[in-house]
């Protein structure tokens, strides 16, 4: 049986909210960047910080990928 779309093949694939922070201290994105990079209102982005919602598995590889390739931060 085929998955589903957009079913996790595995839950460690998203980020949390440290993770997240961490990764924002690392690279000096405030909260308002994030949110403009990945395309998402800055709620969203607050309450992930806050761990008051999950962020997805597509945001989450994003933030991997720009953490492996920082450049990309500002090019996306």
């Amino acid at each position: 049986m085929l998955p589903i779309p957009g079913q996790l093949k595995n839950k460690s694939e998203k980020i949390n909210a440290e993770e997240l922070q961490a990764f924002m201290d690392k690279h000096g994105i405030s909260q308002k960047e994030l949110s403009e990079i990945l395309g998402v209102s800055i709620q969203a982005v607050m309450l992930w910080v806050a761990s008051k919602r999950d962020i997805s598995v597509t945001n989450s590889r994003l933030v991997r990928l720009f953490d492996k390739y920082p450049h990309l931060i500002r090019e996306f």
